[in-house]
């Protein structure tokens, strides 16, 4: 790991990443809620409880900067009500900790300039860089200036794995994967966050694949799962092959 990597910390459990005085999130989705009531699941609004916590460590790890890594907003091509209500409501008591707050718009950010005050930042969907590091939603081609950053964050793929126990019970886990990429010329580090909302399910990247084309248009290398308490499940092409022996073997494996 080189050395400026000590700048960057995963908040464990808490599916953020600290930078310096930064802190970095993604895929909240709000208004989530407004397509599960569609399909006749009826949730309370999260929204109050993602403010609250993230509120609190822009607090509690003095933070200066927010970064939202895109999919602020849910419901496309246009917006609910909860997200014209609530977006605005979040931002402003983020507002009160931080002096600035940076927005890389992902696929479900269309018109997200309707729901931001003024204060916010909006960047191009082709990344972000701070200092040497590119930040980026990933539904979209990144930038040269992107690539050529040792490192880069991206969301989008919501990534988690499939478990599965010697009973055959199944379950999705949210996971941070950090990986080497070549592509071209370019070649670095990407650190893949997790998506912040909850109720989202998910994709299972060891089933799945990855979503983006940067992630798609890759050689991908060392592979490394964490999952949100930061415990080391190791390489997925090592748990792929896990995988291929559950048939012969009696106890878990990733599936």
């Amino acid at each position: 790991m080189r050395s400026y990597m000590a700048k960057l910390e995963p908040l464990w459990n808490k599916k953020a990443l600290s930078f310096s005085d930064t802190l970095i999130i993604a895929d909240l989705h709000v208004g989530y809620e407004r397509e599960l009531e569609d399909r006749g699941v009826n949730l309370p609004s999260q929204s109050d409880i993602m403010m609250r916590e993230i509120y609190d460590m822009l607090e509690s790890e003095d933070h200066e900067r927010l970064v939202i890594n895109g999919d602020l907003k849910h419901n496309i091509p246009s917006g609910s009500w909860q997200e014209y209500k609530e977006i605005p409501k979040m931002i402003d008591r983020w507002l009160e900790v931080v002096e600035e707050v940076y927005m890389i718009p992902g696929n479900h950010d269309g018109g997200i300039q309707s729901y931001l005050p003024r204060e916010v930042s909006i960047e191009d969907s082709s990344g972000y860089i701070l200092e040497d590091i590119g930040i980026l939603h990933g539904h979209a081609n990144p930038s040269e200036e992107v690539l050529d950053c040792e490192t880069i964050i991206i969301a989008h793929s919501h990534p988690t794995i499939s478990l599965i126990d010697s009973l055959g019970r199944k379950d999705k886990m949210q996971c941070w994967i950090k990986m080497e990429f070549e592509m071209d010329e370019y070649k670095g580090e990407i650190i893949l966050m997790p998506h912040f909302n909850h109720l989202m399910g998910g994709n299972s990247i060891n089933k799945n694949g990855y979503l983006g084309p940067l992630l798609n248009n890759s050689t991908l290398k060392d592979q490394r799962l964490y999952l949100l308490d930061g415990t080391y499940l190791g390489k997925l092409e090592c748990l792929e092959n896990a995988q291929r022996d559950i048939d012969k073997r009696s106890f878990s494996y990733i599936e």
